[in-house]
């Protein structure tokens, strides 16, 4: 039998099968094994760095079903680390507007991500109706930065129920994770989109800052002739495997700026840099230069 993991909690998987049942299994103990994996860089001065990764099924993964266990894994076009799961089509990147405070440079950290991994980002941002006019007005007009570079930006009240016809479209026929913003009110869009999953919802922690972790572990819900993804959110985000010269490429505006020196690193030391000028005269946002220094001396330190 063939199916697709929608769920895994403590080693069991459920899977939904081709007849529309679904089965709650476990993998065969080779699946459940770490094998050892190259993570190639784009510099030959570089070494590829070998790493464990567990070699079992992931959430969104498409398996054989053998003797009442799973036996195998089919091909995977892509997967995630962080949150765990494959085969996604697109990620509805959720950040709150305010409580938790918008942060561009986790957007830009996410970006970087899902970028790296060949998947389809949509900037959802969540909680408008907390802002003032003139709040809503200036966050745009900096989000118009990230639609002239070609982002999709959907912006969402889960309790005017504003944009939830339009994420409804977007999800047709697709696969597609939720991720982003701890706090920003994943669950509670997924409620909003479709009441019946009746999602639990917790309150912001105001005394921390950010929002409490409502989802404990990946799921996928059958919608729209796709599936909706549900995934635990983090306030941390890692750089996973992404070097100091593959960086600068998911920066995607970076390369209609040009600079003098070969194999620039565009770092803000660095005079005659055209992507530094750019940024310098306004023509690439001040806070996504910001995001990109930061990272890159995350990478750097992380070398020495």
């Amino acid at each position: 039998m063939k199916g697709r993991v929608i769920n895994l909690v403590g080693g069991v998987y459920k899977v939904l099968l081709e007849d529309d049942n679904i089965i709650s299994i476990k993998a065969r103990g080779k699946l459940r094994s770490e094998k050892k994996i190259e993570v190639n860089t784009k510099s030959k001065s570089t070494k590829a760095s070998i790493q464990n990764v567990k070699n079992s099924p992931k959430v969104g993964d498409i398996v054989l079903i053998e003797n009442d266990m799973i036996s195998k894994i089919m091909e995977r076009k892509n997967f995630l680390v962080r949150p765990d799961i494959s085969n996604v089509d697109q990620i509805l990147l959720v950040f709150a507007s305010k409580e938790p405070d918008f942060s561009f440079y986790l957007l830009d950290l996410f970006l970087v991500n899902i970028l790296k991994q060949k998947i389809e980002p949509v900037i959802v941002i969540t909680k408008i109706d907390m802002l003032k006019d003139l709040e809503l007005m200036q966050l745009k007009t900096q989000m118009n930065y990230y639609e002239k570079l070609g982002f999709k930006i959907i912006y969402v009240s889960s309790k005017n129920l504003i944009g939830i016809d339009e994420l409804d479209k977007v999800l047709e026929n697709k696969i597609t994770v939720l991720s982003g913003q701890t706090g920003a009110g994943k669950s509670t869009l997924i409620n909003a989109l479709i009441p019946e999953f009746n999602l639990q919802t917790q309150e912001i922690s105001y005394a921390l800052g950010r929002g409490k972790h409502t989802t404990r572990q990946t799921n996928l819900y059958r919608y729209k002739n796709g599936f909706v993804g549900d995934t635990p959110g983090f306030s941390k985000l890692d750089l996973l495997g992404i070097d100091e010269f593959s960086l600068k490429d998911l920066f995607i505006e970076f390369k209609d700026y040009n600079c003098k020196f070969k194999d620039c690193n565009h770092s803000e030391n660095i005079l005659g840099c055209g992507v530094k000028k750019a940024a310098l005269d306004g023509l690439i946002l001040k806070s996504r230069y910001d995001s990109y220094i930061r990272m890159l001396n995350e990478l750097l330190r992380r070398k020495k």
